[in-house]
């Protein structure tokens, strides 16, 4: 029996519409991904200098022999962490599976400060203990809205509320693969593959306040990298997801379309045939 065409018409044009706009979502999300990666090559120059200074000193006995500062291991257990996570949905699995490296993280007497509407509603839900909220916002992350953020790791720290500060984002390796990462920025550890360049330095006025001065710096650029690594992800998913919601209804399109040939073909073959019956009665 012929399908209702009139309804089988909508829905090769609700398919279409959805279709224009998933397509239109994916390159929206490929421009951002560019710009990202845009700002973040003219970012990165100075990052790893400074980071490379921080672990230069940390790395070498003679120069961090005696220094504590904000890289001294603390007694208290308690974390203060950062949930970063979009504002909008439609990234595939990404939000998911960032709450799932969140749940097996932290602990419920653990603080956290949500960045991001999808991490606010999800740390809320699950009655975590919320200190602020900030929202992640739809464009590329301005260096200068970080520093409200971190200043309350620099309270908590400092004050020994807490004994470690860390970071739950999405990690970006490519435009396929997007790894939820939990990453401590304070206190500050040397990295045991740090590779020292061998040139040495004059430090005035010593090491140790060298070391002092550019620990924020060092803070600022984690946390700063964090928050980009999880805009660029959170567009990489989107893309992805948009690109397969496009070629999904683009298909239910093409399948509904040649049941709707085939339909319309039946009836008016049926047609024919009752024509033909009826002058042959006649």
């Amino acid at each position: 029996m012929a399908q209702n065409l009139q309804q089988l018409k909508k829905r090769i044009k609700t398919s279409q519409n959805i279709a224009q706009i998933t397509k239109a979502m994916e390159m929206i999300a490929a421009s951002k991904i560019r710009k990202a990666q845009a700002t973040v090559e003219k970012h990165n120059p100075y990052a790893k200098k400074i980071m490379y200074m921080v672990q230069k000193v940390l790395t070498d006995k003679d120069l961090y022999e005696g220094i504590e500062l904000l890289a001294k291991e603390r007694k208290n257990k308690k974390k203060l962490i950062y949930v970063i996570s979009p504002d909008k949905g439609l990234a595939g699995g990404l939000i998911v599976n960032l709450f799932k490296e969140l749940a097996s993280y932290a602990a419920k007497d653990d603080y956290i400060v949500a960045i991001g509407k999808k991490a606010i509603n999800n740390v809320v839900k699950y009655n975590y203990n919320v200190l602020a909220s900030f929202n992640m916002g739809t464009s590329f992350p301005k260096y200068e809205n970080i520093y409200p953020m971190i200043d309350i790791a620099g309270k908590f720290y400092r004050s020994g509320e807490v004994g470690t500060v860390s970071i739950v984002y999405t990690g970006f390796k490519n435009m396929l693969v997007q790894e939820p990462l939990v990453e401590e920025i304070l206190p500050v550890k040397p990295e045991k593959d740090f590779v020292d360049t061998g040139i040495d330095y004059i430090f005035e006025p010593s090491a140790e306040q060298v070391l002092q001065d550019l620990i924020p710096y060092y803070v600022e650029v984690e946390f700063y990298s964090a928050l980009v690594n999880a805009y660029a992800s959170e567009q990489a998913a989107r893309m992805t997801a948009m690109k397969n919601a496009n070629e999904n209804a683009n298909d239910i399109a093409a399948s509904l379309t040649n049941i709707y040939n085939k339909s319309r073909q039946e009836k008016i073959t049926n047609e024919i045939l009752d024509l033909a019956n009826g002058q042959s009665v006649i």
